[in-house]
């Protein structure tokens, strides 16, 4: 229990040297495999250059200033964000290099908060219309530096972007525009969580990627040159590892790889040995054979269903024991074996990316013991 004028990361770095089924951790608990997280920080990083590009990987998934600096130690180029209040809380934290704010942003002071983040190091705006690039430029005018832009193209996913054959012509209207400077273009490669298998994935990677080298040449046909062609999730390049389906793409935006999760393993993009992440949570009700109640809800895994599988998660180590359900502060268990009051579950989450937005803090350690805490410090940035 935290006490008087203590934070949770104080408690958690006090519990240093427990392990995390020890009565004495709280929980639930958010624990980080520090051993995994760097091995799949490394593998990533070696996959990009074996396929020819950088990395600018999305820190949307972690939220920490510790995780951006492994990231940027293993040759991250720079980080994506979300939002551009992430960038900022990043950057407060001390963490260097530039930043792509991933989600295009209009009103509230934000494109000048964009050129004063943009002091010093590099920040870019992704955007999809005129209107949006004119309010970016106007900014830039004013203060007599150019925002730097790129134009979101759509391969298939249909969220953020404009598919391929009006990209040509509204990149080219963007980088004639007063107040800001044309970077190139990004898209995101959300299609290859809608189906699984390596082969589909790496389809589905070298179909952006064409797609994307197709607009950049047609750009570059009209003297609109882009010096970043961006493409990138987990699923689209975890494991895909190839130069010639990737040759002209500058760099990737992974985010989940870090962790990944049970909706990764869905995939094949990753085993549950892979999954750095885990809920520590306790069974703290058991009043009939078979059915348990654990502390741990929504507030905790968040409500995120997996593409196949039932449940709220996958519990490492104990067959049929299944997270059937979620309330905000409970889960219902059901289970084959008995369960009794004080028993710990280890669960691999179905989205691990949430997670860190929900919790104050996240232990972290090797093989269940506790070395000591990260603090989300750019959890809760909507803006």
């Amino acid at each position: 229990m935290i006490g008087a004028g203590e934070t949770a990361a104080e408690l958690i770095g006090s519990l240093a040297g427990r392990s995390v089924l020890d009565p004495a951790v709280p929980t639930p608990l958010v624990y980080v495999d520090r051993e995994v997280l760097e091995r799949n920080i490394d593998r990533m990083a070696t996959a990009a250059r074996q396929s020819g590009v950088a990395l600018r990987p999305h820190v949307k998934s972690h939220k920490m200033a510790d995780i951006a600096r492994l990231q940027r130690a293993a040759g991250a180029i720079g980080l994506t964000v979300a939002k551009l209040s992430e960038a900022q809380a990043l950057a407060a934290a001390g963490v260097e290099g530039g930043f792509m704010v991933a989600q295009p942003y209009t009103g509230g002071g934000r494109a000048e908060a964009h050129l004063e983040l943009a002091r010093g190091r590099e920040v870019i705006a992704c955007v999809d219309s005129i209107e949006l690039t004119r309010e970016l430029g106007a900014a830039g005018a004013a203060h007599g530096k150019p925002v730097d832009v790129v134009l979101i193209v759509d391969t298939g996913y249909g969220r953020l972007g404009v598919v391929p054959p009006e990209a040509v012509e509204l990149g080219a209207r963007m980088a004639a525009e007063p107040g800001v400077r044309f970077r190139g273009i990004r898209s995101h490669s959300g299609r290859a969580y809608t189906l699984a298998g390596l082969e589909t994935r790496r389809r589905i990677a070298a179909d952006d990627a064409r797609a994307m080298r197709d607009v950049a040449a047609a750009l570059a046909a009209r003297d609109v040159a882009c010096d970043i062609v961006s493409v990138g999730s987990t699923p689209g390049t975890a494991g895909l590892a190839d130069p010639d389906a990737f040759a002209g793409i500058t760099d990737w935006r992974p985010g989940n790889y870090v962790f990944f999760d049970r909706t990764q393993v869905e995939f094949g993009a990753a085993t549950h040995a892979d999954c750095a992440l885990t809920v520590i949570t306790s069974i703290v009700s058991a009043t009939a054979p078979g059915r348990a109640v654990i502390d741990a809800g929504r507030k905790t895994f968040s409500s995120t269903t997996a593409r196949e599988q039932p449940g709220f998660g996958h519990v490492v180590d104990r067959e049929g024991v299944d997270i059937h359900a979620l309330s905000e502060e409970c889960g219902w268990v059901r289970s084959t074996t008995p369960l009794q009051v004080g028993a710990r579950l280890r669960v691999i989450p179905n989205h691990a990316c949430e997670l860190p937005n929900l919790a104050e803090v996240v232990a972290h350690g090797t093989d269940g013991i506790i070395h000591g805490a990260w603090v989300p410090v750019a959890r809760g940035r909507v803006w």
